[in-house]
């Protein structure tokens, strides 16, 4: 018998001919943080605010791989591999190329049918379960796989609540435009356009499947796509609770659509016939609400992506004064 460990889908970004972002300072002492960086109309913004009091589990992403899978259900299953008495079936597993592969042996076919069941649905419970503790989903990408990345949804939940002195003090800088969905969404594109941008490869060039989450774009100020994009889906869906917020995946990119009226101009996708305006969230290039790189678009126009909404309720959050 023979169960799968999906494949890994690895984001990179998707760079352009227009105006580039640029940081002009980003300086962190312990918990504060301070930026000065140039907006989509090259008009310098500063901002200064603290990250703190978060916990240790949103500051650490390990790469996924399928031998780490392996090991872990293999170490969930002994308890009931040894319960199987010898004399009656044996069990033996194997792996091969990201593949956990077991085999039966004995007499009472009927008995091996069942434990082959058994064996089976024990397994697919611990690997979700490892999946789970490891932040980790699995998706059905654009060219109909199915594969392991991040759990962005939850990733952008969990970290919230702990954004709110950045999502406050932007408001602040916003002064009476601060309710205004469209310009608060083109503040916060520009301050993590700005961002530096890495596509996370380590040396073994696997990192760039995965991410830092929202704690670390901004603790390590960098990110790719799909950080930076789980990111502002985080503050957008808690700056404005009633605003439906979805990530956007293309081959090999992320981005942002949210429930807003489009302008005439606006690059926007249809879920579940209603539109939603896309954005750009990865830089360096300045892109406004509406607007996106080319080779998305055309990804999207063809109907060759996949979404995610953002379907958790946002923690109550208010303007510090």
């Amino acid at each position: 018998m023979m169960i799968r460990l999906s494949l890994l889908v690895i984001f990179s970004g998707l760079f352009s001919g227009l105006s580039q972002a640029e940081q002009l300072r980003f300086e962190r002492n312990a918990g504060h943080y301070a930026y000065l960086w140039n907006d989509q109309q090259h008009q310098q913004q500063q901002l200064q605010f603290e990250l703190l009091n978060y916990p240790h589990k949103l500051t650490k992403f390990i790469q996924y791989r399928p031998k780490h899978a392996q090991q872990y259900v293999l170490a969930q299953l002994k308890t009931s591999v040894n319960k199987i008495d010898p004399k009656r079936a044996q069990v033996n597993f194997s792996s091969d190329n990201g593949q956990l592969n077991y085999q039966l042996k004995g007499n009472d076919q009927a008995l091996l049918k069942q434990l082959a069941a058994s064996l089976n649905e024990e397994i697919n419970q611990h690997y979700q379960d490892y999946l789970t503790q490891q932040y980790f989903v699995e998706k059905k990408t654009a060219d109909g796989q199915v594969g392991i990345m991040p759990d962005h949804n939850r990733f952008a939940h969990e970290s919230a609540q702990y954004l709110f002195s950045w999502l406050s003090n932007s408001l602040h800088a916003l002064g009476d435009k601060q309710s205004d969905t469209r310009e608060v969404t083109n503040y916060l594109l520009g301050f993590v356009q700005s961002i530096p941008y890495n596509p996370l490869r380590s040396r073994d060039n696997l990192r760039g499947a995965g991410y830092l989450t929202p704690i670390q774009v901004i603790r390590n100020n960098l990110g790719d796509c799909d950080s930076k994009t789980t990111l502002i889906a985080s503050a957008l869906k808690t700056v404005f609770p009633r605003l439906d917020v979805v990530i956007i995946y293309v081959p090999n990119h992320a981005l942002l659509a949210i429930s807003v009226a489009p302008r005439a101009d606006d690059e926007t996708v249809e879920i579940n016939g209603r539109k939603y305006v896309l954005a750009e969230p990865t830089g360096p290039a300045l892109y406004k609400l509406g607007e996106v790189a080319k080779t998305s678009a055309q990804y999207i126009r063809a109907g060759f992506y996949t979404y995610q909404r953002m379907n958790w309720t946002a923690p109550e959050f208010k303007t510090e004064k």
